[in-house]
């Protein structure tokens, strides 16, 4: 009896010899794992990467202090925590206290509040504001007003004299302003 031998058997043991040679490799390559996983499945492991972010920090005093975006009234709770919201967009609602001109206007504090009033700029030509009216202001908290960066930033021409008040003082360059309902 004579016995065929072929040499494909013997190509595919090798090639999968090779391959799990390699996975192996590749597998040793990615190690370094933080943590003490020895006895550990992957479910734990992955389980233990998992960080979950605070909405909330304690600040020198202990107390927690919010670090997500603001939304709510204009207040003291926002007034004395503006510098932590530089850069943030913030979603404010208030009065309007006085209209600067087409593009800005400062908005009051809530009436159980003795907050200075917050500037806010970019304020669509269209919206008719009037002392008083409510808005919603969504915009983004800036660190310090300059009136020749914002009327570069906005291509407009602002009269000085009404803004020295809030030379370099935070303010809100807004992308929206809603005017609500007002409500007594």
């Amino acid at each position: 009896m004579r016995r065929i031998t072929s040499k494909r058997p013997v190509a595919v043991r090798t090639t999968v010899a090779a391959f799990a040679a390699v996975s192996t490799l590749g597998l040793a390559a990615c190690g370094g794992t933080a943590g003490d996983e020895e006895g550990a499945d992957v479910a734990d492991v992955a389980q233990e990467d998992v960080v979950e972010e605070d909405v909330t920090e304690e600040d020198a005093a202990g107390e927690d202090v919010a670090t997500g975006p603001f939304e709510g009234p204009y207040d003291s709770a926002f007034y004395d925590e503006v510098d932590s919201y530089v850069g943030e967009e913030v979603v404010l609602s208030a009065d309007v206290n006085e209209v600067l001109s087409p593009m800005s206007f400062t908005i009051a504090g809530t009436d159980d509040t003795t907050v200075e009033s917050l500037l806010v700029v970019g304020a669509g030509e269209d919206n008719q504001l009037a002392p008083e009216t409510t808005v919603e202001v969504t915009g983004t908290v800036e660190e310090s007003f300059v009136i020749e960066d914002v009327e570069e930033q906005l291509g407009v021409d602002l009269e000085d004299e009404l803004f020295t008040d809030f030379d370099q003082e935070p303010y809100v360059m807004a992308g929206n302003v809603e005017v609500l309902e007002n409500v007594d």
